[in-house]
């Protein structure tokens, strides 16, 4: 095979997938608590305050949650990617192991 295309161990393709889909869940938790806080501070200066902090807040809490969804999206789309491949790439191994062992006489001895 080329360069970067050898598959020694297709299950590490699936840990990478599921290491994927632990980063999306650790993301998607981590990436709600600042903006949980935020809309709370968004509510807090609307209600209190005449200035626009509560509206600028609300769109950056928007921005964020734009931003965090997509990462976590993102992460979610590797771990399907990573899942497929290794499927794929065990499939394919064992057909071709069963096309070889069914040539006769084998060209390998």
């Amino acid at each position: 095979m080329s360069g970067g295309t050898d598959v020694a161990h297709p299950d590490s393709l699936k840990k990478a997938g599921a290491g994927a889909a632990e980063i999306a869940g650790e993301t998607r938790t981590a990436g709600n608590h600042p903006l949980d806080e935020t809309r709370s501070a968004a509510r807090d200066f609307s209600a209190d305050w005449s200035g626009g902090l509560g509206a600028a807040l609300n769109s950056l809490a928007s921005v964020w949650s734009l931003q965090v969804d997509g990462l976590v999206g993102r992460c979610r789309s590797l771990n399907t990617q990573f899942g497929a491949t290794g499927g794929n790439y065990v499939e394919v191994e064992s057909a071709n192991t069963q096309t070889m062992k069914a040539v006769q006489p084998s060209p390998f001895g």
